[in-house]
């Protein structure tokens, strides 16, 4: 069965015909420069929390050095968004957490299936916020497009509850960029749309295989 990450995927389900060669490639390569580019904030952001909130300097320091390796687009900002997401968090959405449970940044993922696919991806991190809620982390860090946005949300949606158990609605999506969280809400034309864009792909990896 193919095997799609949910970022690259996301793209494709507002996508015209003349973005899926370049998306498709990316779901190929099962990697993304996207997704590496906030890795370093997740990382310090994970580490905050599970230190409650000590060894701050220390966690920066690591944060910074690894977001000054790597090359790609960005690079030389890449030191600064991560600092002003990390800050953001800190800010805005520490305070609100009452409990960190589990980071899954690191974890193997069995994947779920959908539509013919074996959806890869996971929230970020799981944590109780102020009202004993547990809620499953998505840190928004980057500038997205609404419609992917909420196809991915969608989609990561489904992995939290197929793969962990969770209600979709514990997602809790901080925009790291406005410093808010994110309400969000499953969408029965996102879900269509997911769904659609799915099934496209299996057809397309289907008959390639066929050639």
């Amino acid at each position: 069965m193919p095997t799609a990450h949910i970022y690259p995927l996301s793209r494709l389900v507002y996508a015209g015909p003349a973005s899926w060669e370049q998306l498709l490639k990316s779901i190929e390569e099962g990697s993304s420069y996207a997704f590496s580019y906030y890795l370093p904030m997740r990382e310090a952001v994970v580490q905050f929390c599970q230190s409650r909130g000590q060894r701050r300097n220390q966690i920066v320091q690591v944060m910074n050095s690894r977001a000054r390796t790597g090359g790609g687009l960005g690079r030389a900002n890449r030191p600064r968004d991560n600092m002003n997401a990390f800050e953001a968090f800190e800010t805005e959405f520490f305070p609100s957490i009452k409990r960190f449970r589990r980071s899954f940044l690191r974890e193997k993922q069995a994947g779920c299936e959908f539509e013919g696919l074996v959806l890869q991806g996971a929230p970020h991190f799981e944590a109780d916020d102020a009202g004993d809620r547990r809620r499953n982390v998505f840190l928004h860090a980057a500038k997205w497009d609404p419609d992917d946005l909420a196809a991915y949300l969608e989609l990561l949606g489904i992995i939290v509850s197929e793969s962990y158990g969770g209600d979709p609605r514990s997602l809790w999506v901080m925009d790291l960029r406005a410093g808010e969280e994110i309400k969000w809400r499953s969408s029965a034309r996102a879900r269509r749309r997911c769904r659609d864009a799915a099934r496209l792909y299996v057809r397309l990896v289907n008959a390639m295989g066929n050639d």
